[in-house]
C-alpha cells in the first residue's frame, strides 16, 4: 500500500507525458522519410523516436523523484515505517537539530545527484546538448 501510494500519481504522470512526446515525434518530417526508405517499424521507433521523445520525459522524471523522496516522509508517518523521514520527523520533535541537519544535507545531495544525473542524460539523449 505504501508503494502504491508513492508511485501512482509518478507513473501515471510519466506515462502521459510519454504517450505525448512519442505523438508529437511520430508526426515529424524525419520519421515519416524513415517511413518512406522502408525501414522496420522497430528500427525506427527504438534508433529514431524513443531518443528524442525521451527529453521532455527526463525532464518530468528529475522533477517527480524529488517530489518522492520529499513524499516518502509522509508515507512513513502516516505508514507508521522506520526510515529517514520519520526519523527526521522524530528528530526535529525532540529537538536534535544535528540529525536533522544530516538528514536535510543527505536529501539535498540525493537532489543534486538526481539533477546532474537528468543533466548527463541530456548529453546522451540528444548530443546537440553537449558541451565542448
Amino acid at each position: 500500500m505504501p508503494i502504491l501510494c508513492l508511485a501512482v500519481f509518478p507513473v501515471a504522470s510519466i506515462a502521459r507525458q510519454t504517450r505525448s512526446s512519442m505523438l508529437e515525434v511520430i508526426c515529424q518530417d524525419y520519421i515519416r522519410t524513415a517511413w518512406a526508405k522502408g525501414l522496420r517499424e522497430g528500427i525506427i521507433i527504438m534508433r529514431h523516436a524513443i531518443k528524442n521523445a525521451l527529453i521532455p520525459v527526463v525532464t518530468i522524471l528529475g522533477i517527480i523523484l524529488r517530489y518522492v523522496v520529499g513524499g516518502s516522509v509522509v508515507i512513513e508517518i502516516v505508514f507508521n515505517i522506520p526510515g529517514i523521514g520519520r526519523l527526521a520527523v522524530d528528530s526535529a520533535v525532540s529537538q536534535d537539530y544535528p540529525v536533522v541537519q544530516g538528514i536535510i544535507l543527505l536529501v539535498a545531495a540525493i537532489v543534486v545527484i538526481i539533477n546532474l544525473t537528468v543533466d548527463l542524460l541530456y548529453g546522451w539523449l540528444d548530443p546537440r546538448t553537449r558541451y565542448d
